[in-house]
């Protein structure tokens, strides 16, 4: 039986060559109805099923959860860069031609590449709604040995755990990369296993037929089961218990079965089959399901008859399950034409009469239409009571059928039950439940809470990728369906769900993280390198983008989206820059040496700004196919390098004309291309549907870079030249890093960062900007200038004389200068060095918010004077005239979340408080008039406060205090993703004043609060009003001010440690009581000089307790929330 190996690894790349989406899908159908039976076989064109598509979605709401909407999308972008010229996918003789072409190149150059993988291999989820890792299929179980575990991805092939899933291990990366769909361990030798080729679900990958291995997976050979057409798809095989030499697999081409290990294969049913299950302990008998009929074998699948009595004469997608607990029951879930949700039906004879099981009263769907691409069913092998059905989330009944729960939700990562989104299989195996989603593989032993297994499993797949230009260990991308995904210190976070897509990082702070969800419905970002999730930017209210919408960060630190027009971020919202283009873009280039110039493409059209993206050109189009990337030299920007689905091209005078410099690269498809900043023989690096390739000045023929790189994908790579890296972002096995050659020059400086003050996000006075410079020359360097320009000002230089050693850093810090105007402002530097070779590594910038500052007395927002700062598009000044909010506390303005109207799904935004100096008021109090319609628990609103500046902001108050928030629901709560235990949610509809005593922060010099607003993906409502902002106290006189022992506590509630501050104290002492009198902390003679101190007590129960301080003889007492 044993084939030859090139051919069989040849045949396993046309499954990543070529696809056709699921033929379940219903615009499939549509499509296929109005091809003649002779056409059904032939290979579809790209454009058909992209048209058929967006006919059938005409009419309906796509950004409905559970719609069926996304899975096609990332379907369509992947593979639009393989159309061929003639408007087909490549056919399976033509990516023969180009593997061969791979493995001559890559046998007849030297590489000198090193990948290793970083992951993602586990995670922690710190703000997603949905976390997970990557996409599951299939899952399977050795007969023979209970912990050994086997998973099938649909790009990133299949593993093996051998100990229950806390380890795995991949078991394709030297095929090219399949996708995995059905799997089978021969009862009687584990080592014996066959794989159904392809992914089944949403045509990843299409289906070569069926694999097998006799070593447990360390290789693999075809068997007799292969398929020559592009339609074609393995759901599940089986090999007869009783006869392990015959093998069943159900696919939408029939039946096949074979009797002699897999040598040959005979078609027994000629129907496009969704499932097959074996009777228990008799398997001559055999179901197997079309979309909207059962079919049964009563001779071990040598012959099928119609067995449909008691089931709907039509729906759109059937699937089986079979328990021991009643051998001769059939259970049918079946969804309609609409593949919504249409029964459960059982059959107590062996298939021969059903009769429906629910009432029908539940929606077992959850409201989802996406039957076709997602429909798990499953019977417990030991009591037929515990049924369970899954599409969106998983639903459950404990009394066969007759009535249902839902069992867990996609959008509660918290809870006991949770599994990510889109069940694709559930299955009982040794009385344990199974679960394959989009976002990994779950396990539940005891029906009541799940367990994640999918740490270990690096099968991510990667739309995009952005690095840090200061360090490569800090990086952001986004994943299919798995959100953005945050990785600094060695550790991923998912930060955010839905799909992420593009990304990009602060070039002056590789802690702040940007990354957008499909469609650029959302721009996310983080402060902290992903470990919090700093607050959401909506799109403009006019223009969507791209499946992939661009986002693009200047090496100033000015961040660029790309929808129908070019935006660029401004004070917490995009602003339009452009006038629209032809339709939403699909890329964006900003030139490094100069940022006045920006590329933008659109299909095959090349567009040039030289004034800072206000105006474009068109300067090139490319008939034969898309765009895909566009990247500039960075030391001569006259040299544009673009790729093309099908080739490589070369501008020398700024994208005047282009040059093909394919040369002797393979035909797959041309992903992305970068070029290597600081190196003499400018080398560029692509990558591709096969992986990544190199060249430079040096030579015209290209060399592989792939050594340990899996054959997979790679949609997008970046280049840190200061850390010599190249990282790969795969579409299936996560990310991957590699050592690139580079070269040295005797001088180069590097202005490595920029910050003010604590890195303080907002400027409540004056500024010392600190300037961090990198030696990256051989030599050393004694003096150098830093010029300093605010907005368009006049530049202040600083010069630095000293000794800075190669590989050595220095800071520069300049004088106190002061900004004035409320809102953001651009500081730009520049490094000065005689015979500095790359100057373009030279400049930086920093974009800070100036803030106002205020004492006591009421803000009634009446004026322009009255402007507050705003991050995030929903807050805005002006009259309310919404439905139920539509009254001011005073005159006529508020600062409302959308005056006219409803809040959008999926935003973070802040209104955000002048600054105060709170030691110079006596008792002070917040107030604020409010009124709010928020979607109870899901939506809410929130008070913090920062001490520094806005580099980090916490909670202020507590659901328990008085005239304050009306709910203290936890996150992850069933109803809750983000309720962080103190908030305002719900309606109140009438403005009422709320306060908070401001007592404990009288020591705080630049106290600063905001409005924090939060909403979620689906419902909306009016919103919030806030009117009368104050601070209310008196004003210290200049002695009191002076010699008042001042003392503040913060934070209060807190989960361990509080801390104590104090001024014009110098014998201090503290007691800590419980309610009941009994002191539990104290402390004498508190080191007076450093002025705070800390109470920990983390090891005590939560509740009230009672802190007494006593400050030079004054003895004041406070309360300790402990929460």
């Amino acid at each position: 039986m044993k084939k030859n190996i090139t051919l069989l690894i040849a045949l396993v790349f046309f499954s990543y060559g070529y696809s056709q989406f699921n033929s379940d899908a219903p615009w499939m159908k549509n499509l296929n109805a109005t091809k003649k039976s002779s056409e059904l076989n032939e290979p579809l064109k790209f454009q058909e099923i992209v048209e058929a598509f967006n006919q059938y979605w005409k009419d309906k709401d796509h950004t409905k959860k559970g719609s069926g909407y996304k899975p096609f999308k990332r379907w369509e972008n992947y593979w639009k860069h393989l159309v061929k010229n003639d408007g087909a996918l490549p056919t399976p003789e033509e990516m023969l031609e180009v593997f061969n072409q791979k493995q001559e190149l890559k046998s007849s150059r030297a590489d000198v590449s090193n990948w290793q993988s970083l992951g993602p291999y586990i995670h922690t989820n710190t703000g997603s709604w949905s976390s997970g890792q990557g996409r599951v299929n299939v899952i399977a179980v050795d007969p023979n040995s209970p912990t050994t575990y086997y998973i099938g991805a649909p790009a990133g092939g299949i593993w093996k755990s051998t100990d229950s899933g806390a380890t795995w291990s991949p078991l394709s990366d030297n095929l090219l990369q399949i996708g995995v769909s059905a799997i089978a361990i021969d009862p009687r030798d584990s080592n014996i296993i066959y794989i159904g080729t392809g992914d089944d679900d949403a045509g990843d990958t299409y289906s070569l037929g069926v694999l097998k291995s006799i070593d447990g997976g360390q290789t693999w050979d075809s068997t007799g089961l292969s398929f020559s057409d592009t339609r074609s798809s393995i759901n599940e095989i089986y090999i007869d218990p009783i006869d392990n030499d015959k093998i069943f697999v159900s696919s939408n081409k029939g039946f096949y079965k074979s009797t002699d290990n897999g040598v040959s294969f005979t078609r027994t049913l000629n129907q496009d089959l969704d499932d097959v299950k074996l009777k228990p302990g008799n398997s001559n008998i055999i179901y197997a399901a079309t979309r909207n009929q059962v079919y049964k074998s009563s001779n071990n699948g040598d012959s099928f008859i119609l067995a449909s009595s008691g089931l709907p004469s039509t729906g759109g997608r059937i699937v089986l399950a079979v328990t021991s607990d009643a051998s001769d029951n059939l259970y049918v879930l079946s969804a309609d034409t609409n593949f919504a949700f249409q029964g459960i039906y059982r059959s107590q004879d062996s298939a021969d009469s059903f009769t429906r099981l629910d009432d029908g009263t539940e929606d077992l769907f959850g409201g989802s239409t996406q039957a076709w691409y997602d429909l798990a069913f499953e019977v417990s092998d030991g009591d037929r009571n515990d049924i369970y059905v899954g599409v969106l989330d998983v639903y459950k009944s404990t009394d066969e059928g007759a009535s249902f729960s839902q069992w867990n939700s996609w959008s509660a990562p918290g809870t006991a039950t949770y599994t990510h989104a889109d069940i694709h299989m559930i299955r009982d195996i040794n009385g344990i439940i199974f679960f394959g989603t989009d976002g990994g593989i779950y396990r539940s032993t005891n029906g009541t809470s799940t367990e994640d297994l999918t740490e270990g499993l690096a099968i991510g797949q990667f739309y995009r990728i952005a690095v840090s230009p200061q360090t490569s260990s800090n990086m952001v991308g986004g994943l299919q369906d798995n959100g953005g995904y945050a990785y600094s210190d060695n550790n991923w976070k998912n930060y955010y769900g839905a799909d992420g897509m593009d990304t990009a990082i602060d070039p002056n702070n590789p802690n702040k993280y940007y990354g957008f969800i499909q469609n650029g419905g959302g721009l996310y970002f983080s402060n902290d390198a992903g470990a919090t999730l700093g607050g959401s930017i909506g799109a403009p209210a006019s223009e969507s983008g791209n499946w992939i919408t661009p986002l693009k960060m200047s090496k100033e630190g000015e961040l660029y989206a790309g929808y129908v027009s070019l935006y660029r971020l401004e004070s917490g919202s995009f602003n339009k820059i452009s006038q629209p283009f032809s339709s939403s873009l699909d890329g964006i280039e900003i030139d490094p040496l100069n940022t006045d110039i920006i590329y933008t493409f659109v299909g095959g059209q090349l567009y040039k700004s030289e004034d800072r993206g206000v105006n474009f050109t068109n300067v090139e189009t490319f008939t034969s196919s898309f765009i895909t990337s566009v990247a500039v030299n960075s030391t001569n920007n006259d040299i544009i390098y673009l790729t093309t689905s099908n080739g490589v091209y070369k501008s020398m005078n700024g994208g005047v004309d282009f040059e093909n410099i394919s040369f002797n690269l393979p035909g797959d498809a041309k992903l992305v291309v970068k070029h290597q900043a600081f190196h003499p023989d400018n080398p560029i690096y692509l990558g591709t549907s096969l992986g990544v390739y190199r060249l430079d000045d040096t030579s015209n023929t290209w060399e592989t870079f792939l050594i340990n790189l899996p054959n997979v994908a790679v949609r997008d790579i970046e280049i840190n030249e200061n850390d010599g890296n190249i990282t790969a972002a795969t579409y299936g096995r996560g990310v991957w890093r590699s050592d690139i050659p580079v070269v040295s020059v005797a001088s180069d400086l590097q202005l490595e960062s920029v910050r003010v003050d604590n890195n303080s996000q907002i400027v409540c006075s004056s500024v010392s900007p600190k300037v961090i410079v990198k030696n990256n020359g051989t030599d050393a360097v004694t003096s150098f200038n830093i010029e300093f320009v605010v907005d368009n000002g006049s530049p202040v230089s600083q010069s630095w004389t000293g000794n800075l050693d190669s590989g050595g850093t220095t800071e520069v810090e300049f004088p106190e200068t002061n900004i004035t105007g409320l809102g953001e402002h651009n500081l730009s530097f520049e490094v000065l060095l005689s015979g500095d070779a790359f100057e373009v590594n030279n400049v930086g910038s920093l974009a800070i918010s100036k803030n106002n500052s205020d004492t006591v007395g009421v803000n009634e927002f009446e004026s322009n004077n009255d402007n507050l700062l705003t991050l995030g598009t929903l807050w805005e000044r002006g009259v309310p005239s919404g439905t139920l909010l539509n009254n001011a506390a005073s005159g006529q303005n508020v600062y409302g979340t959308n005056l006219a109207g409803n809040y959008t799904d999926s935003s973070i935004s802040y209104l955000i408080s002048n600054c105060y100096d709170l030691s110079i008021i006596e008792s002070p109090m917040l107030k604020f008039n409010m009124a709010f319609d928020i979607e109870l628990d899901w939506d809410f609103i929130n008070v913090e406060y920062s001490l520094n500046g806005g580099e980090s902001w916490v909670i202020l108050g507590s659901a328990s205090d008085s005239n304050w928030y009306n709910s203290n629901t936890l996150p992850n709560n069933v109803n809750c993703n983000n309720c962080p235990g103190a908030q305002w949610t719900g309606t109140d509809s009438t403005m009422k004043e709320y306060s908070y005593d401001l007592s404990n922060f009288t020591n705080e010099e630049s106290f600063i609060f905001r409005f924090n607003f939060v909403s979620d993906q689906a419902v909306n409502k009016e919103g919030v009003i806030i009117d009368d902002l104050s601070i209310e106290g008196n004003l210290l006189s200049v002695d009191e001010f002076e010699n008042a022992p001042v003392l503040s506590l913060f934070p209060n509630p807190s989960s361990d440690i509080f801390n104590i501050q104090w001024r014009n104290a110098n014998n201090v002492s503290y007691t800590v009581t419980d309610l009941a009198g009994k002191l539990i902390a104290s402390r004498k003679d508190v080191n007076s000089s450093e002025n705070t101190a800390q109470i920990n007590l983390s090891n005590f129960a939560k509740g009230m307790y009672f802190l007494n301080v006593n400050l030079n003889g004054v003895e004041e007492t406070m309360k300790l929330i402990k929460n």
